[in-house]
């Protein structure tokens, strides 16, 4: 696929590739496609690739299918999940080997299920584990066919939560004559206890990663049960679920994993098994505060689990861990963190002394695998930048030798007509005595002798970051070719420039960050090429809530036109309809406004001193299953713009939380975008 220009059809149009993820001896890479046609339907497609060669083909393309895995066994046998009538789930494998394939249905659960996981056992079976929910008896629950007669719903996030939990089932496949089949009935591992697994299910991200199997149990992560302040829901703990064999039911209970020196309001995530079982490690960090996370590790058996970096390493390390896994040998850790506008990737030794070597820092790193099962020299590794979709390259763990590029699906950005050339950094002075990174796109034709509106684009959070990395949504290459150089600063509150410039967000929404792109603006001045005489600005989520805020003070004069994705108009009220109420850091004590009202108006972008000031024209955009920022601070926003007789138009999409993911919906999204800030501007995009 070659375009002439890379426009919003071609984005949405354009094949999206999953991670690539190696086979038992390193010749193969299993990842998936999903190509959507405008007007039509989405292919969504099961590849194989030769590692060497970059060939690959298809092994499957049924829309209903989805975590699709190596068996494990040593062999090429790929198992995945295909959904099927009244809520039923087919587990299906196929052997990557055979040309055309083979699909085998293995044995079918009376559920609908999800996040496969599988695990190769010593005796030959393989243990394999699912999440679905749970009825009152413990057994798996099949909505689709025990629909209730009223229409009640509890909501969090954006979906709804369930009247029954969910857990996760597991058993084992063996090997027959005719292929593997499923061996036994299903266990629920959380059976007779309170606890609802794994977190995440209730928000748009997948799951998988919040549980792990090893040759003698299931570890998860799981909310605390029994939390009734609405201050303190969402607090997570690791379990181990110690079983004697994956064929029967546990007869232990899940036992939770205490941290040293721990905190209560904690948040637990990312559970791993060390490859011989006998570590568990995971992320760990108050609620509310990502920058402090860490890695902690469990010896099991051990009173509790301690953290890498004080207690094993004894190296201080500044990155905030987003992510990690084990090395095939155990005694290394290859951890992803945010850094300066990346997501890097590392390698760090479980030994005193061992401070971690820099393996990847350029774009932004996706997965990583060891190459191969026993390999702990190599690692295929998926990436992205601000111009190639995906990458799957070979990294040296030593980092001694260079990447080995396996395949890259834009070409470095060449099918989109997209260029490297068209992306670099700046620093510019913040709010205080420190210095701001962003990053500065430009349109392909850019001719420097002329001069270009600029489109200054907020992140969400406030604790996030503009990373050089890929996506779908808020792609700063896409706003680029409709004809801007676009900046996205990475301001008070962004995540990879140490964990106090972070936190120094707190109880200041509006103070610094506000100030930083205030001299973002003054420094772009200077800049002979940006127009700041014809910008526009756009922000979501904690964005969105800053183009709101920008819209009260004179910095909302500079810009012609902005776009409010999801903002937070009254926070007074907003932490009273948010799903996640927030903790007594954000605005300097308890988020409700009886016990904190000053705390919560200082920064609130709706006081009446401020909304006469909104005089931007400004699209507002908020959908009707957001959960997190409720649509009634969009109308808010809208209506107060409509009544001041600011230009103002509102969109909103019905099936839609607070991300627009459909690609229908995340199309028209673009088309609305586009065509309001360029109105404003008078590009032609």
């Amino acid at each position: 696929m070659i375009v002439e220009k890379f426009t919003p059809e071609a984005m949405i149009s354009a094949p999206r590739r999953g991670p690539a993820i190696p086979n038992y001896d390193g010749t193969l890479a299993l990842y998936t496609v999903s190509t959507h046609t405008i007007g039509g339907e989405t292919l969504k497609e099961i590849r194989v690739m030769n590692i060497a060669t970059g060939d690959s083909s298809q092994l499957f393309d049924d829309g209903k299918a989805e975590d699709a895995a190596w068996l494990g066994d040593g062999s090429n046998t790929v198992i995945l999940l295909k959904k099927g009538g009244e809520g039923f789930t087919f587990l299906i494998t196929i052997d990557a080997d055979k040309s055309p394939s083979d699909p085998l249905i293995v044995g079918h659960i009376a559920a609908p299920v999800q996040h496969l996981k599988v695990k190769a056992l010593k005796d030959g079976t393989v243990a394999f584990a699912v999440v679905g929910l749970a009825g009152p008896d413990g057994q798996l629950f099949n909505p689709e066919t025990n629909k209730p007669t009223h229409t009640g719903r509890v909501y969090e996030w954006n979906t709804y939560r369930n009247l029954q939990k969910y857990s996760i089932f597991y058993s084992t496949l063996t090997k027959k004559e005719d292929g593997w089949k499923i061996a036994g009935p299903l266990h629920n591992a959380l059976a007779n206890t309170e606890l609802e697994a794994p977190i995440g299910m209730y928000e748009p991200f997948d799951a998988r990663g919040n549980y792990d199997l090893s040759q003698g149990g299931i570890t998860l992560a799981a909310e605390e049960p029994g939390i009734t302040d609405p201050l303190l829901v969402g607090i997570s703990d690791i379990y181990y679920v110690r079983l004697s064999s994956f064929a029967t039911a546990s007869v232990h209970k899940p036992v939770r994993i205490n941290v040293q020196s721990e905190e209560l309001d904690g948040y637990s995530s990312q559970p791993r098994f060390s490859p011989d079982g006998s570590l568990i490690a995971f992320l760990r960090g108050p609620r509310s505060a990502y920058e402090q996370t860490k890695i902690f590790v469990h010896q099991i058996g051990s009173p509790s689990a301690i953290d890498v970096f004080d207690m094993v390493t004894g190296q201080k390390w500044p990155l905030t861990p987003s992510g990690f896994e084990f090395a095939p040998n155990g005694h290394v850790l290859y951890i992803t963190a945010d850094d300066t506008g990346r997501v890097g990737l590392y390698k760090v030794d479980l030994l005193p002394s061992a401070y971690p070597k820099t393996l990847v820092r350029n774009g932004a790193v996706m997965s990583y695998y060891p190459l191969g099962q026993d390999n702990n020299e190599r690692l295929l590794v998926t990436s992205s930048t601000l111009v190639e979709s995906s990458t799957y390259q070979i990294i040296d763990a030593d980092a001694e030798h260079e990447p080995i590029v396996v395949s890259s699906a834009t070409k470095n950005g060449s099918k989109f007509g997209l260029s490297p050339k068209q992306v670099s950094e700046i620093y510019f002075e913040g709010g205080g005595d420190y210095c701001v990174h962003a990053w500065m796109v430009r349109p392909r034709n850019f001719d420097e002798s002329k001069k270009y509106p600029l489109a200054l684009l907020v992140h969400g959070g406030p604790m996030g970051a503009w990373n050089e990395g890929w996506g779908t949504r808020w792609n700063p290459v896409l706003w680029a070719e409709q004809g801007y150089v676009v900046v996205t600063p990475n301001i008070t509150g962004s995540t990879g420039y140490g964990a106090d410039f972070a936190d120094a967000v707190r109880d200041n929404w509006g103070g610094r960050p506000y100030d930083d792109l205030v001299n973002c603006i003054e420094y772009l001045k200077q800049v002979p090429y940006i127009d700041t005489n014809n910008a526009i600005a756009a922000g979501g989520s904690y964005g969105g809530y800053m183009m709101n805020w920008i819209q009260g003070h004179p910095l909302g004069r500079r810009f012609k036109a902005m776009v409010c994705h999801d903002g937070i108009f009254h926070v007074p009220s907003f932490m009273l309809q948010t799903d996640y109420i927030g903790d007594t850091q954000e605005f300097g004590g308890p988020p409700v406004l009886w016990k904190n009202i000053e705390g919560l108006e200082r920064y609130n972008p709706a006081r009446p001193d401020l909304l006469p000031n909104w005089k931007t024209p400004m699209l507002v955009i908020h959908s009707d299953k957001d959960y997190r920022c409720p649509i009634t601070d969009g109308l808010a926003a809208f209506h107060t713009l409509q009544l001041l007789g600011t230009p103002s138009r509102f969109l909103t999409f019905p099936d839609e939380g607070h991300m627009v993911l459909g690609d229908e919906n995340s199309l028209e999204w673009h088309r609305q975008v586009f065509a309001w800030i360029n109105k404003y501007t008078g590009i032609a995009g």
